[in-house]
């Protein structure tokens, strides 16, 4: 044990650095901002005065509001700004990040799980519930501020990193400046402390909380009466006790006596009206387990996808703030960061589980603030992660900053971690939970193999270092054990795999072969050929891996080409080969294009296509239509097209809207007529409407109206699949724009959107045929709902050169399926509605028929609603 932590004594002038201020009696300087020292320095005055106005103590009435003054004082300075210490990263200038700023509240569920943490579900430790026996029902998680309200104490429980300390500390910030009302609690006086210091004081004399308290706290205030102050709060019974840490006092028979000393104070001072919180691991916590009257236990749960982004939101305007002031252009760069890190976090199903987890989404901030380049380098990432949960983190974020009693060895703990790793997704794939025994024989093993003297001793300290001072590998449940996410389970296996290869490939290829198509071992594949390309660089090496995937091409058929194809993707550039690529490439296009194959891995092979940078040869091609008659609608009449004109062989991509976007196409008005201008800068808002449009106008607000309203999604946005998310007027003005780029446009021609009847010659052809390709629907030629063997459609937009058996007699793409497509032509006689045409991937395959026609407002921007452009006569 360390001696006790207890606050340094401050005198009451302190000299800070340039910016700062100096502190005057009763207050404190706040790095870096007049503003902020000087409300703090009123707020604590006005505070302590408001805290005791109406009640009774037996301290002189200054005294007691000078020594509350200092105290507020004291924890503000103290908790002021977020801890970042132990993440791993360091900046030449320090990060200095308002807690309260950042701050996302939390949520836990009411039961306390069956074992040492929860058996659990979605995102949580990426684990699927239902590999469980016996898994209990979970109630709805609610806010933890909800649970404090509702109780006189709780017991917050957590993984690590989960938010507890955090959380006291957040609740302490508040109550400090006074602003408890804001979070449902009433003019508490805060009184935060660790219980490993508890602890160390209780091995050196028998001490009750109470007294300690005052002891612990009398050092901030000079000669005011600090200790006895905080005393006349808790008579009073307007004190909120935060306990942080139960955890880390690491003795057991200690850890009983502090949790008899805690429930002797809890049973004595809730009656007056204090509010207590204290905060542990789940590990361990069974076995001292408290139980008291009013006293609750809460487990927090992680993130879902709203805290995530209001963590990123808050996140990147705060770094964006720190580093351009309140400007414009800071929240614009904090705008750009946030979609960014948002896109790199839900693009890849293992970042998004670490993410969920308040400490990992922060560290995963940082490195990309650092930039490290997400998700593509994730082995990098999950490196840095490892190496910070296995050390630094452990050493610095406890509140009472004390130490493990003795170092882990980072470098050696990862050489037993990684086989282990690779043997527990060996006997547990995709769950990761293996027994206490089998772990410790199998710790003999590789201590053995290791040539260590004693391999029994070493495994039986092993297991010690991991329960007491690890956050990495944790006991999950009753004798059972696993990652604290499974994602690390798998880092650490790919690990193991490049470390057997020792820079031959050959059992690596073996190992992973025999895998391909298995969905527990794709992230360790990716890993691993991630890991000896860029962490190991051996991109030869990497590369061989690739290579045989694709050659040989084990497992089910396309397969090990996608999942070489999201390899490359994971390490390029500098992971694998220029020829590797290639050659991925050249496989990725048979698969995307071959219509044996299941229908969502060949769109998954035309998003890595996209994002690869290949491009179809003919993709700004167009197909020349001579005039002539063909057979229109349902009944298949006969009608004429009187002049010969020309269509985009494919609808316009992301790519080629890009251009548009980047000539700054939405802020020249020579490209947009009157209405599409009056919509492009809000004019047309203030018209007299009906509901539908109004909906949809409230729905698109004039900040979202200068690119595609799904430019930033990162599917959607790929760029060889339809442009989507832009009203009738953006893709007007799209063809008014590339009317000025394409040179040999036939005179009295111009670049238009086709209207009804081209489209529906240019689909089915002359003889009327039901789909482009013929009178019957085939899944495997065009991208709808029911295009999918289970009939629920393929989850999104595909790349426009996906289907070469739904190819037109006119020999253009896409014609059927993927997005509808705008025409110029009125669906009414009220000119409401325009004609839309070809289904779309959640339309069903009646609605993919070449004569169908739908319609929709002009305001209109689905993701399921693209457009494809003529040049024909200007007025048909």
């Amino acid at each position: 044990m360390t001696g006790k932590n207890t606050p340094t004594k401050k005198s009451t002038k302190q000299q800070h650095a340039e910016q700062e201020i100096q502190a005057g009696d009763g207050s404190v300087a706040i790095g870096g901002s007049i503003t902020d020292s000087a409300i703090i320095h009123g707020q604590t005055i006005v505070l302590a005065d408001r805290f005791w106005r109406d009640l009774q103590h037996a301290l002189p009435p200054e005294q007691i509001k000078e020594a509350t003054a200092a105290y507020l004082a004291y924890l503000t300075d103290r908790h002021y700004y977020l801890s970042l210490k132990g993440m791993g990263v360091s900046d030449r200038v320090p990060l200095k990040l308002k807690l309260l700023e950042l701050y996302v509240p939390l949520k836990a569920r009411m039961e306390l799980p069956e074992g040492e943490t929860w058996k659990r579900d979605l995102s949580l430790a990426g684990r699927d519930i239902a590999e469980y026996e016996d898994a209990p029902h979970f109630g709805e998680p609610i806010p933890l501020l909800n649970v404090l309200r509702n109780h006189s104490g709780v017991i917050v429980l957590g993984d690590p990193g989960a938010g507890k300390t955090t959380f006291v500390k957040y609740l302490a910030l508040k109550l400090a400046r006074g602003e408890g009302k804001q979070i449902g609690l009433d003019d508490y006086l805060p009184i935060l402390l660790p219980l490993a210091a508890f602890a160390n004081a209780l091995q050196a004399k028998d001490i009750r909380l109470d007294d300690f308290i005052a002891e612990y706290f009398s050092g901030i205030g000079a000669s005011l009466p600090v200790g006895p102050m905080l005393a006349e709060a808790l008579k009073a019974g307007k004190a909120l006790i935060l306990l942080d840490g139960l955890d880390e006092v690491r003795d057991l028979n200690m850890r009983n006596t502090v949790v008899e000393r805690v429930v002797d104070f809890y049973a004595f001072h809730r009656h007056q009206g204090n509010k207590f919180v204290l905060s542990s691991r789940v590990v361990g916590y069974r076995a001292v387990r408290p139980f008291a009257e009013g006293l609750a236990e809460c487990t927090i749960v992680d993130f879902e996808e709203d805290e995530i982004e209001e963590f990123v939101t808050r996140w990147t305007s705060a770094l964006e703030k720190q580093a351009q002031g309140h400007t414009q252009v800071a929240q614009a760069d904090a705008d750009a960061d946030r979609r960014e890190l948002l896109d790199a976090i839900n693009h890849n199903s293992g970042v998004r589980q670490l993410a969920s987890t308040p400490l990992l989404l922060t560290i995963l901030a940082l490195m990309k603030r650092q930039g490290v380049t997400l998700p593509e380098r994730r082995v990098q990432l999950y490196d840095q992660y490892v190496s910070t949960l296995l050390s630094t983190w452990n050493r610095a974020r406890s509140l009472s900053g004390r130490a493990p009693g003795r170092d882990i060895d980072e470098i050696q703990t990862v050489r037993i971690l990684a086989p282990l790793a690779l043997w527990m997704h060996e006997v547990s794939p995709g769950v990761g939970l293996v027994g206490r025994e089998d772990m410790r024989r199998k710790l003999e093993e590789l201590f053995n193999d290791r040539g260590d003297v004693s391999p029994h001793q070493a495994a039986r300290q092993f297991m010690l270092d991991v329960r007491e001072h690890a956050a990495l590998l944790l006991e999950r449940g009753p004798a059972e054990f696993g990652f604290i996410h499974l994602t690390f389970e798998e880092y650490l296996a790919a690990v193991a795999l490049a470390l057997i290869g020792q820079g031959n490939s050959q059992p690596i290829i073996e190992t992973l072969s025999r895998h391909v198509g298995e969905q527990a071992w794709r992230e360790v594949t990716l890993l691993t050929i991630g890991y000896l390309g860029i962490r190991q660089q051996l991109p030869k090496i990497a590369g061989e891996v690739v290579d045989a995937l694709v050659a040989e091409q084990p497992g089910p058929a396309g397969e090990a080409v996608v999942l070489a194809g999201d390899a490359v993707l994971d390490t390029w550039p500098s992971g694998v080969p220029p020829q590797t690529k290639d050659r991925v490439i050249a496989a990725l296009v048979v698969t995307m294009q071959d219509s044996t194959l299941r229908p969502e891995l060949r769109r998954h092979a035309g998003l890595l296509l996209g994002r690869l940078g290949w491009r179809p040869g003919d993709l700004d091609r167009f197909v020349e239509l001579p005039a002539g008659e063909y057979q229109a609608g349902v009944r298949k009449e006969a009608k004429e097209i009187p002049y010969p004109f020309f269509v985009a062989r494919y609808p316009v991509t992301n790519i080629q809207f890009a251009r548009f976007v980047k000539e700054d196409g939405y802020q020249k008005r020579e490209y947009w007529s009157d209405i599409g201008w009056e919509w492009r800068t809000g004019k047309y808002d203030q018209r007299t409407m009906e509901a539908v449009e109004r909906d949809w106008l409230e729905h698109r607000p004039l900040a979202k109206r200068g690119a595609p309203y799904y430019w930033h999604n990162i599917e959607l946005s790929n760029p060889i699949v339809p442009v989507v998310g832009i009203c009738w007027f953006e893709a007007e003005a799209y063809c008014n724009w590339l009317s000025k780029k394409i040179v040999a446009v036939p005179e009295g021609y111009v670049v238009r959107l086709l209207n009804s009847e081209e489209w529906e010659r240019t689909s089915r052809g002359s003889d009327g045929r039901e789909y482009p390709w013929g009178d019957e629907f085939h899944k495997f030629a065009a991208n709808t709902w029911d295009s999918d063997a289970t009939g629920s459609g393929l989850g999104g937009t595909t790349a426009v050169s996906t289907f070469p058996k739904g190819v037109s007699p006119s020999d253009t793409w896409d014609m059927s399926g993927n997005v509808w497509e705008w025409t110029g032509t009125w669906y009414d006689d009220d000119c409401k509605y325009r004609i839309v045409r070809g289904g779309s991937w959640i339309g069903y395959q009646w609605f993919a028929r070449s004569s169908f026609c739908n319609w929709s407002i002009p305001l209109m921007f689905n993701d399921d609603l693209g457009f494809r452009v003529a040049i024909a006569p200007k007025h048909p």
